[in-house]
């Protein structure tokens, strides 16, 4: 058994203060951990000080605020100053974002190693947390190898690879309460250090997956890359339904119980966005591209998912006509409910395309708006306090984002639209009780029911399974 000093005091350096590292530097401290966070801009570490987090995730301002007051999280300029503080493990939470041609941006984790190098004094293990390729352990090692040699020092230190699994809207659950943990090593050391710092947040024994480093670094985006599928796979027959008079909600039904199969992103809709699926499948395209493996199957769910926002926005603008100038409401910009994330979010394409055709927009979000409007960075967008302030003063209504407070809406309320019409490209609503109510609606995988005479439903508005996308 290890005492509960064992388990809870150790020394973490978190370098990078955005989403990933300070939910991860958050979330160690919380546990009792000395956790010192690298943050390079000044001013920014004074807002977190304040208590102001500058991005959008329920909890986290609760959870940095109690680890500033206990003093178990504390906020550095460099890392050679987090680093005067020894920390036995060192995680390297920077961005890596998607170059042109799809691959990941590493630079930012290559600069981390070399100052790294440049800087320890004692063993450590130094952590990828960071979504990266196949290899990248290995390279960082290389980097931190040479400095020390250039130093004329020989030290011990290991590097290890922890994806990070969180969902955005969700990320203090997921690392206080996690599925899995997985960790790459090379040493028992490594290994022994990480099982003792993960320790306390496991429930047991299968839940902290150990395995080689390449094997850790390809399970994220392999695990990213299975949920992009299932997402596109049900968007496509989705198309299928519309086609021969299906309902897809209903096929997902039928799916779910099966026990192989489940529920979870089964959900039709516009397509998934945000920071994650995007940039891995293409990540993971460009991987096997450098070993020679075409990944046919991994294209097609990238192609699948632009395929659907095409033909989400091909819908309206038919509908929108040419040479007039509409006014259209849209509710939701975040890539999805419970963060203010607009990074691939399909507010982006559907806005842009309607303000190409001289459309008036008027747009709600309850915490995505500043993102956009810093987006845009112009008076094209009209930006309401209230989601039902746009009904009466719009012709028709756009749904991108299935945030709970829009899915308490009565059909009646649909009325006040002067063209009665609603696309929703997250399937809230029961198309049933929609159409009843006389209002157009257009959704995905579940379009036939207009077509159909159905005996009316109650009026009462029936949310479909919201997308955990």
């Amino acid at each position: 058994m290890y005492s509960k000093k064992e388990m809870n005091v150790r020394t973490i350096a978190v370098i990078g203060a955005g989403y990933v590292g300070l939910v991860t530097g958050a979330c160690f401290a919380q546990k009792g951990n000395r956790v010192i966070v690298v943050e390079n801009n000044q001013t920014k570490i004074d807002q977190l000080l304040q208590g102001s987090i500058p991005f959008y995730e329920p909890g986290l301002d609760v959870l940095v605020s109690n680890g500033i007051k206990e003093k178990t999280l504390q906020f550095v300029e460099n890392i050679s100053a987090a680093l005067q503080y020894k920390p036995e493990l060192i995680f390297s939470c920077v961005g890596t974002p998607p170059l042109a041609d799809g691959a990941a941006d590493l630079s930012y984790v290559w600069n981390v190693a070399h100052e790294i190098g440049r800087t320890i004094t004692d063993y450590c293990v130094v952590i990828n947390k960071s979504t990266v390729p196949v290899g990248t352990a290995q390279q960082v090692k290389k980097i931190i190898h040479d400095e020390l040699e250039t130093r004329g020092l020989s030290l011990n230190f290991d590097v290890a690879s922890n994806p990070e699994f969180l969902k955005e809207g969700d990320a203090l659950s997921d690392f206080l309460q996690p599925d899995r943990v997985v960790i790459g090593v090379e040493s028992e050391r490594a290994k022994g250090l990480l099982e003792l710092l993960y320790k306390p947040f496991l429930h047991n024994e299968g839940q902290l997956v150990c395995m080689n480093i390449p094997s850790a670094e390809l399970t994220k985006y392999a695990s990213n890359a299975m949920l992009a599928t299932r997402i596109s796979f049900v968007n496509q027959i989705a198309w299928l339904a519309d086609k021969v008079g299906a309902d897809i909600d209903q096929i997902k039904q039928g799916m779910a119980k099966d026990r192989r199969i489940g529920s979870h992103f089964l959900n039709a809709g516009i397509g998934y966005g945000g920071s994650c699926f995007p940039k891995d499948v293409k990540a993971l395209i460009h991987t096997g591209t450098e070993h020679g493996l075409e990944m046919s199957l991994v294209k097609e769910v990238d192609a699948v998912n632009e395929l659907q926002r095409k033909k989400f926005i091909q819908t309206i603008l038919a509908h929108y006509g040419s040479g007039t100038q509409k006014k259209v409401g849209i509710w939701g910009l975040a890539f999805k409910p419970e963060t203010d994330d607009i990074r691939c979010a399909p507010s982006l394409d559907v806005i842009t395309a309607l303000l190409e055709q001289g459309a008036k927009i008027y747009a709600y979000d309850p915490v995505a708006m500043p993102n956009i409007k810093a987006h845009f960075n112009n008076d094209a967008v009209n930006y309401t306090r209230t989601a039902e302030e746009i009904l009466g003063a719009v012709d028709f209504l756009i749904i991108l984002t299935e945030w709970k407070e829009f899915t308490r809406y009565e059909p009646a309320q649909f009325a006040q639209l002067s063209e009665k019409t609603v696309f929703d490209g997250r399937n809230c609503y029961n198309p049933i009780v929609m159409t009843a109510a006389g209002i157009n609606y257009q959704c995905i995988g579940r379009n036939f029911y207009e077509h159909e005479t159905r005996v009316p439903l109650p009026t009462k508005v029936t949310v479909s399974c919201l997308n955990n996308q």
